[in-house]
């Protein structure tokens, strides 16, 4: 029988108990760590012989990142933008991740954001919104809607907004779809609403780069 003695460890780090057949790079395949960091956490275990039993610090991630757990539809772009740090930074992070192949339960870490990253983020949204002026110019529903309804003082507030949801204080139901960054939770946005027969609505929305979209949703006929 094998008793597993207790090690503390440090901040940031779990313990992991070393099976049968375990080696160094087996477990940093395995926990997705690269083995440098299991060593330098553990500097006085003899990484040629591992023992049964044996208790190991694993490092969760390096100081001052942030760990995340990989959610269905989540990819490198959306986590980037969640984060304001750019693609490169996770990636330089992550040794041996695959930028086009996560994971749904991975566990990656992500850096802080620091002045250059925000520069980044500041200047893909800049060129964001070129893009998204020209597409308004070619628009004539874009164009329509700004004409008509651009200068309303008529708002709706944001309720809630997230990778997968959002709602607005104006309609009664919560749409699927990622729209972060596109609306800010509690901010106030024109609209209009739109009636068609047999209970369905329609509200459009204007968001943060003064693009109109519109959604749909039916009212329970009584």
């Amino acid at each position: 029988m094998v008793y597993y003695t207790y090690r503390q460890c440090p901040a940031n780090h779990y313990p992991y108990v070393v099976q049968a057949g375990d080696t160094l790079n087996s477990i940093a395949n395995r926990l997705e760590v690269v083995v440098s960091r299991i060593i330098a956490a553990n500097p006085h275990v003899d990484p040629l012989n591992l023992r049964i039993g044996q208790i190991i610090c694993i490092p969760a991630c390096p100081p001052n990142h942030t760990a995340k757990i990989i959610q269905q539809g989540d990819t490198l772009y959306a986590i980037s933008q969640a984060y304001q740090v750019s693609i490169a930074s996770i990636v330089a992070a992550n040794p041996g991740i695959d930028p086009n192949y996560l994971r749904v339960g991975q566990r990656i870490c992500i850096p802080p954001a620091n002045a250059a990253g925000n520069t980044h983020s500041q200047e893909m949204i800049k060129a964001m919104q070129n893009d998204i002026n020209m597409l308004k110019a070619a628009n004539s529903v874009q164009q329509t809607n700004e004409s008509n309804y651009g200068s309303s003082n008529r708002v709706t507030r944001i309720l809630h907004v997230t990778d997968r949801e959002l709602r607005f204080d104006a309609a009664p139901v919560t749409f699927s779809g990622n729209y972060k960054g596109h609306y800010t939770l509690g901010k106030s946005y024109p609209y209009y609403t739109d009636a068609a027969m047999g209970g369905q609505r329609g509200i459009t929305v204007k968001d943060n780069f003064g693009v109109w979209h519109t959604f749909s949703y039916r009212v329970p006929m009584t």
